[in-house]
């Protein structure tokens, strides 16, 4: 019985039911053939496997050339491919990572769209840094420092999507340097009141640290951190956006990661992707370097909470903590960080993400310098050399400040 069972067809079934109907035995030889129409069985056919996915061509970053007007890399399948590397870009942040003389640093410059303009990475054998390094683009595209005050800004969005009006005033003391369980409720001791805005603009660890302890849940913040900086696509070569360990309850050290001083660490490309979120009323592009790729977005935040992050962010360069390098008359919006590390050696990491002009992006950087305690230059003054090169002085200017009230 089980042998017919096994074959297709209405007919061959009602037949096995009358023979097990009447308990007969099973026919075989001719007189089964015959049954089923005349005609004899057959053995299946083996189903031919599927073949393997063939996997696709690496590219070999190391080895790329200027060719002409543009860069060229070889790829794992033997072939060449060009690159969306702007030559001038290129150059100016091998240049400055050679004028910062940091033993470690990295910078990423893309267009609005997700194409890479420019990717250096240097490192020194010295702790202390020196005019002695080597190019090392995983600098730039792996993860080897904290995001620090960085992450504000995805601690700022979650706070708005949250429903915390960036303009509300809070009380706070303290902050400057770090976040102690006294900031965390009110105090006493609270002897100013100032907005999300200006807390994120000028780095402000207590604002940060007791909105997040009051005003969100963990689960919530973690959330918006793997939307903003979790992804960074199929580049064609190995690269991390971040690696996020954030605190699954509300304490202390929930409020100090949410202010950049735990639990995320984020790759210069990661910075770059946070900053073109921004830069693009929430859609975040899909970086690519290949000249022959197409660019994509994907959504990730609402275009209000991004209007509202990028008003914080302008605030930084107008009149925070990156003014003494772009202030009032530059068209810049960007978020800078601060933290040191101890581990492999003392660094003071130094970073800015942000992009030009603010109105109408046009250019993305992102610049961390794992600084020795005495250093030459600052991310925001390497970003905005960057700028200044991408954009010339007449596009940084800042539009008219009563135009930029009424566009709010």
């Amino acid at each position: 019985m089980r042998r017919a069972v096994l074959l297709a067809g209405g007919a061959l079934i009602a037949g096995v039911f009358v023979f097990s109907r009447h308990g007969e035995t099973e026919p075989s030889g001719p007189d089964k053939a015959a049954m089923i129409q005349g005609a004899p069985l057959e053995a299946p056919k083996p189903v031919a496997a599927a073949p393997a996915p063939i996997a696709a061509p690496t590219l070999d970053l190391d080895h790329m050339v200027l060719v002409g007007d543009h860069y060229e890399a070889p790829l794992s399948n033997g072939t060449r491919a060009q690159l969306t590397l702007d030559p001038a870009l290129q150059e100016q942040a091998e240049k400055l990572l050679d004028q910062a003389r940091a033993p470690r640093g990295a910078i990423v410059a893309m267009a609005p769209d997700g194409r890479i303009l420019a990717i250096a990475g240097r490192r020194t054998e010295e702790p202390k840094g020196g005019t002695k390094g080597t190019r090392d683009l995983s600098l730039a595209t792996g993860v080897w420092a904290p995001a620090a005050s960085v992450f504000k800004l995805v601690t700022a969005s979650a706070l708005v999507e949250a429903g915390v009006d960036p303009d509300d005033k809070v009380c706070y003391h303290g902050g400057i340097r770090s976040v102690s369980e006294s900031n965390l409720t009110d105090s006493k001791h609270d002897s100013r009141c100032e907005s999300l805005l200006y807390g994120v603009a000028h780095s402000n660890n207590a604002i940060l640290g007791k909105l997040a302890y009051q005003k969100l849940q963990p689960a919530s913040l973690d959330q918006v951190a793997h939307d903003l900086v979790g992804k960074v696509g199929n580049l064609g070569f190995q690269a991390t956006a971040s690696e996020l360990t954030l605190p699954h309850d509300k304490s202390l050290q929930f409020a100090q990661a949410a202010a950049g001083f735990t639990g995320v660490r984020l790759s210069v490309l990661g910075g770059a992707l946070l900053a073109a979120t921004f830069a693009d009323k929430g859609d975040q592009p899909v970086p690519y370097i290949l000249a022959s790729a197409a660019p994509t977005t994907r959504h990730v935040l609402p275009p209000e909470v991004a209007h509202q992050v990028s008003r914080m962010m302008q605030g930084t360069c107008e009149f925070g903590s990156a003014a003494k390098s772009f202030g009032k008359r530059e068209s810049v919006a960007g978020k800078t960080g601060t933290l040191a590390t101890s581990e492999p050696f003392y660094m003071e990491n130094s970073w800015f993400v942000g992009y030009a002009p603010a109105d109408k992006p046009e250019i993305i950087v992102s610049v961390l310098l794992g600084n020795p305690e005495n250093w030459h230059l600052r991310g925001h003054e390497a970003a905005k050399k960057m700028i200044e090169r991408a954009l010339g002085p007449a596009k940084r200017r800042a539009p008219d400040r009563e135009a930029r009230r009424q566009a709010r």
